[in-house]
């Protein structure tokens, strides 16, 4: 046995048991083409009992596009037996997120020029958002900056969509989604639950939004389901702004309006299935980093 297959061999044995990923993704990508070829032949040749984990170590170090096409089909049924069973998860709560209405949800893949797009269960796509970046080469040789999205299952009549390229400018997308899908709500908490806000969109313009050190903090009439901030016990005259309000967490504002994705559970009504997808054409599921999660 080579020196490069008993390397391999241990590194895929810790991958077996979850032992040191990330050292062991950092070593893999430290064999380079070599070390993907090795890979390769370990799901032709065996050993038997780490197929799986060579499977599992080529998606870690984004070699998904080397597969070929029987262990693309093998992924692809996999995942299409998960789907009827799918359930949500107990950490499935980034800090960011859009919410659109199910019945149009179709439009969000056309307003955020998303590609590529296929079926996932929800571990499989927040597993994709947590490595939601690749550098790789496009059409025309040079450098590409590529971005992944989740798009979930429907949850209580809402689907929301995962993914840091979503917010780089937060009120202009969910006004242009809004224009595909007719509503459209952004989300955002900081790490610290310091930090919240929350934008209302509907036929392409924003209505409505609230950010926490923005200045001014609100924009837009309140809602109907907004308590006055009249109503707060520390509310004196002049101290607070206008048209402000006391629905300052994104979380509270998300369970008024659509779906708060830190309070479903298994009693929550799930129905379809979610899709992951890209931001340029072509360029599949192959370049991202990361282990795809089942």
């Amino acid at each position: 046995m080579s020196t490069q297959n008993q390397t391999l061999e241990s590194l895929l044995s810790q991958i077996a048991r979850q032992e040191a990923l990330s050292r062991a993704e950092k070593d893999l990508k430290a064999l380079g083409p070599e070390g993907v070829a090795g890979l390769l032949e370990i799901r032709r040749d065996g050993p038997g009992a780490l197929r799986r984990h060579a499977l599992h170590a080529l998606a870690m170090i984004g070699a998904g596009d080397e597969l070929d096409d029987r262990d693309r089909r093998a992924l692809e049924r996999l995942v299409r037996i998960k789907l009827p069973d799918d359930r949500p998860l107990d950490d499935h709560c980034p800090f960011m997120w859009i919410a659109v209405p199910a019945a149009t949800y179709e439009g969000v893949f056309e307003a955020l020029g998303l590609h590529d797009r296929i079926p996932a269960t929800m571990a499989m796509g927040m597993s994709g958002v947590l490595h939601d970046m690749a550098v790789t080469t496009g059409p025309d040789g040079e450098e590409l900056t590529v971005h992944r999205a989740f798009v979930t299952p429907e949850f209580a009549g809402w689907r929301m969509v995962f993914g840091v390229m979503v917010f780089a400018t937060a009120e202009e997308t969910v006004a242009r989604v809004s224009e595909y899908c007719g509503e459209a709500h952004f989300y955002f908490r900081d790490a610290y639950d310091d930090d919240h806000g929350w934008a209302i969109a509907r036929q392409g313009r924003v209505i409505r939004s609230f950010q926490t050190y923005r200045e001014p903090a609100w924009t837009g009439e309140p809602m109907p389901w907004e308590t006055p901030q009249t109503d707060d016990e520390h509310w004196e005259p002049g101290m607070y702004e206008p048209n402000g309000s006391c629905e300052t967490s994104a979380n509270c504002a998300a369970d008024k309006l659509s779906i708060d994705p830190e309070e479903i559970d298994e009693d929550t009504p799930m129905s379809g299935h979610g899709w992951l997808a890209v931001t340029a054409p072509g360029v599949g599921h192959g370049p991202f980093p990361g282990a795809l999660e089942i």
